[in-house]
C-alpha cells in the first residue's frame, strides 16, 4: 500500500505547489469546479481519498496520524454529501471571499502535509 501514500503525497505537493505558484488559476479553477460539480458528486472525492489513507495508514512509521487525515477525509466526505445546515453553500461562499494569500497558505500546508506524508513511509 506503499504507493497509495506515494501517490497521495505527490498529489498533494502538486496541488500546494500549483496554489502556490498560479494562484489565480488555482482560484479559477477550483471555484468552477465547485460550480460545475454536483456536490453529491464532490462528496466522493473526500470520501475515497479518505478511505485509501485509511487503508494505507499501516504502512506508515505514523500511521495514527495518517489514520486521522483519512477518518477527517471520510467525514468531511460525509458532511458535503448530507449538507447540514446549509453548511457546503456557506463554504463555498468562503472560498469564494478568500485572498490569494489565503490560496498561497493552503497551498504550504498542502507542501508541507505530502511533503511530512511521504517521508513518514516505511
Amino acid at each position: 500500500m506503499k504507493f497509495v501514500i506515494y501517490l497521495l503525497g505527490f498529489l498533494w505537493i502538486a496541488a500546494g505547489t500549483i496554489a502556490i505558484l498560479y494562484t489565480d488559476d488555482y482560484k479559477a479553477y477550483f471555484k468552477g469546479l465547485m460550480n460545475r460539480l454536483d456536490r453529491k458528486m464532490l462528496a466522493i472525492i473526500p470520501a475515497v481519498f479518505g478511505l485509501l489513507l485509511l487503508v494505507a495508514a499501516s504502512s506508515t512509521s505514523h500511521s495514527w496520524f495518517i489514520a486521522l487525515i483519512g477518518v477527517l477525509g471520510i467525514v468531511k466526505g460525509v458532511l458535503i454529501y448530507f449538507n447540514p445546515g446549509g453548511l457546503f453553500d456557506s463554504s463555498k461562499d468562503w472560498l469564494d471571499t478568500l485572498s490569494n494569500q489565503g490560496y498561497r497558505l493552503v497551498g504550504i500546508i498542502a507542501l508541507v502535509l505530502g511533503t511530512v506524508v511521504i517521508s513518514w513511509i516505511q
